[in-house]
């Protein structure tokens, strides 16, 4: 491990910048050896132009903690069956051959090197690539179809959770009795309020809003029932579902019109038939699965025959309909004869595209709120397939370690969220609801040492009721817990002064292979700095809704982020994943972490370097690095955007102050700049339920006087100085 002092690390990236200067943009050296061979320099039929098309998994030398890995591959035009070969350790080989563009492995597999490749039956090859199954690699073998539904049919209602000393159900009588208990007083307050009509409204949200309502109403009065066995409770929740099961499956709730309320009255109606069906007589059992049946065939149609998830798993909506039909399929069997097809046709490939949104380091790219909000609505699920297929998705790598990514961007105290739509949102309920569920269902170390550290959790909420009981842990951060993390799948840094310390301070930096795809950004090489609680270096702008003006002009742009643009805010494409960036270096230490990113591709071929370093020196220093070059002369603009006016001391110092946190941003090197700020977006946010959220935020730039083709600059930032000595 390198260690710096504060001077040699600043020294050292001045002397960089000198360097690369004279001798022509050289890279900054790489302090990992080369591979014996270069990885991930195939040229065969499976490397394709469409970034958005499946990815090739496991990553090419790459190290997986999981046995057996899931294998993708972007699929080829027209229908094939592919045969995939894999090599082991010993040299013995073996072959799959499948339909899909993806195998599930048959059987777990041991630590060790591997080589696989995957071939169109009776035509072309692919090349050979190669990975690593470490020695402490988790043990995630999925049941074949036959087995799981075998399972499933077997097990009598409620299969939302097992009928033994492990169930929820008992956790509901003894440590989760409070929040049961605020339950049943919703149930009760409810019981005289009318079923929802209907919903009709033009407005999509609104429906969706309406509908989520009355599913909340319904379900917890299912569950009432299915834990009392009181009569009113078994009539509330007869009432409700047999009221929502007679809804329209063509109209403004239909899968066509929207596909989110649609599926979430598709889930309702399964989990209350499934805690409920010993009470619903033959009529009402009628009503409510011919509704799960009609709204589950446009679901399954749609996500796996038309839009074929599988070609194109980067689909935040169908992503989420994908696994709640894996989970209502497994609920379903025996009782609908179509659901048998459902069930082969979805909890495999919800297995394999559990998110595609990170890989085995359990990142999410599309941003903390949206990958909250996804955990969210995923439990329930997760719970049904464990129990009802035998499907324990708490062992699957992606699951085992989002707690981890969660702990790290968006730790306890944290003031806001990350890089993507709602990051200005701290939801604390939403976080700590998602940590203790997550933590109860896949309780690893870190996991459970974050879910003991949030709170305001609405405890009668039926992710944390219904989940698995959790084990007596200790309070602490596990001993040996790095303050620094990258995450290379989704190429987010995080830095801490000390991570277990809610007062911490925080430094985050993104270079995203997904670029700005969906709720994703056009923030490559941007970081984000938090102190003492507070916000500092904001990623600015709101979430006015998906597409508005606001969102496409301001909030989605480079210009809105702590990043890098030239001649009056131009900056990387926006709603793609080929404007990508990417870590190529990280380093971290006792006192010291260090990333570097690369951005290039981000900027659609506008720029020939886009490299920016930065370093965190514990507990309060961090120096960013920027160098910069283009064929074409720009003027260069260095952003950074706080919620309140900065104080400007001169046009290459200024500070930023919210609270009693402060930060001194000083230009050290780099071009003669102009230093202004403003306090106007480009597009103000549009009126929303969220506008009495929307106080304007300030955005300073520090901008080149002249045009030049190339430019760097060294800035420094203090936190805890307010620049006044």
């Amino acid at each position: 491990m390198i260690r710096w002092t504060r001077r040699a690390l600043i020294a050292t990236l001045l002397a960089e910048s000198l360097a690369t200067a004279v001798i022509g943009w050289a890279a900054i050296p790489q302090r990992v050896e080369a591979p014996p061979r270069p990885c991930g320099t195939q040229s065969d039929m499976l490397v394709r132009s469409d970034p958005t098309l499946a990815p090739i998994r496991p990553a090419d030398c790459g190290t997986v903690t999981q046995t057996p890995p899931e294998f993708t591959w972007p699929p080829l035009d027209g229908t094939h069956r592919y045969v995939v070969s894999l090599a082991h350790p010993d040299g013995h080989e073996e072959s799959r051959d499948t339909p899909e563009n993806w195998l599930v492995w048959d059987k777990p597999l041991p630590p060790g090197e591997y080589r696989w490749r995957v071939q169109v039956k009776g035509g072309e090859k692919g090349d050979v690539r190669r990975f690593r199954i470490s020695a402490d690699a988790v043990a995630f073998l999925v049941p074949g179809d036959d087995d799981a539904l075998a399972r499933a049919k077997r097990l009598p209602h409620p299969r939302t959770w097992a009928d033994d000393e492990s169930s929820p159900v008992e956790a509901l009588k003894k440590e989760r009795a409070r929040g049961f208990a605020a339950l049943l007083e919703e149930v009760e307050g409810k019981m005289h309020v009318q079923v929802q009509p209907e919903p009709r409204a033009e407005s999509q949200n609104e429906n969706y809003e309406d509908a989520i309502d009355e599913q909340k109403r319904t379900l917890n009065s299912a569950l009432a029932w299915a834990v009392t066995k009181q009569r009113r409770y078994g009539e509330e929740a007869a009432r409700r579902l047999t009221a929502q099961a007679r809804w329209s499956t063509t109209g403004p709730i239909s899968y066509k019109n929207n596909d989110t309320a649609s599926r979430a009255v598709a889930w309702t109606l399964a989990l209350g038939y499934d805690w409920t069906r010993d009470y619903l007589d033959a009529e009402q059992r009628a009503v409510v699965l011919a509704a799960i049946r009609a709204r589950m065939h446009d679901m399954v149609e749609q996500i796996i025959a038309r839009s074929d998830i599988s070609r194109y798993p980067y689909d935040s909506h169908g992503n989420m309909t994908l696994t709640i039909s894996a989970a209502i399929s497994a609920l379903m069997v025996g009782d609908i004869a179509e659901a048998d097809e459902w069930f082969r046709r979805t909890v495999r490939t919800a297995v394999v595209w559990t998110s595609p949104w990170g890989g085995a380091d359990g990142g999410f790219a599309n941003g903390t709120m949206q990958g909250q909000w996804d955990t969210g609505a995923n439990l329930l699920a997760w719970y049904v397939l464990r129990n009802a297929a035998g499907v324990d998705m708490a062992r699957k790598d992606w699951v085992r370690n989002h707690a981890r990514y969660l702990a790290y961007f968006v730790p306890p105290g944290a003031p806001a969220g990350l890089f993507g739509d709602e990051q200005e949102q701290r939801a604390q309920e939403l976080r700590s609801r998602v940590g203790k569920g997550l933590a109860a269902f896949s309780p690893t170390p870190i996991a459970t040492w974050y879910a003991r550290q949030l709170s305001g959790e609405d405890t009668s909420r039926l992710e944390l009721l219904l989940a698995p009981r959790m084990r007596p842990a200790n309070d602490k951060l596990p001993a040996g817990t790095p303050n620094d993390a990258v995450f290379p799948s989704i190429g987010w840094a995080a830095m801490h002064s000390d991570l277990a310390d809610p007062k911490r301070a925080s430094v985050y930096f993104k270079s995203s292979p997904y670029g700005s795809y969906n709720h994703s950004h056009a923030d490559q090489n941007s970081f984000v700095i938090d102190y003492k609680g507070e916000r500092l270096a904001i990623q600015s702008g709101y979430y006015d809704d998906y597409g508005t003006p606001h969102w496409r002009e301001w909030y989605k742009q480079t210009r809105s982020a702590n990043a890098i643009t030239f001649d009056g805010g131009h900056g990387q494409g926006i709603d793609g994943k080929q404007y990508a960036g990417e870590i190529t270096r990280f380093e971290s230490d006792d006192r010291h972490a260090l990333a570097v990113g690369h951005a290039e591709k981000a900027y659609g071929g506008a720029l020939t370097r886009a490299e920016r370093t930065i370093a965190f020196e514990r507990p309060n220093v961090v120096v960013v690095r920027d160098v910069l070059a283009s064929e074409t002369p720009h003027t260069w603009e260095w952003n950074i955007h706080a919620l309140d006016k900065m104080k400007r001391y001169s046009d290459r110092k200024v500070a930023i102050v919210k609270g009693d946190a402060a930060m001194c941003v000083e230009m050290l090197e780099g071009p003669d700049v102009a230093f202004s700020q403003t306090d106007q977006f480009t597009v103000p946010p549009g009126r929303s339920s969220m506008e009495k959220r929307h106080p304007n935020q300030w955005h300073g730039v520090f901008a080149t006087r002249e045009k030049t083709p190339t430019a760097q600059f060294v800035a420094r930032m203090t936190l805890g100085s307010d620049c006044s000595s």
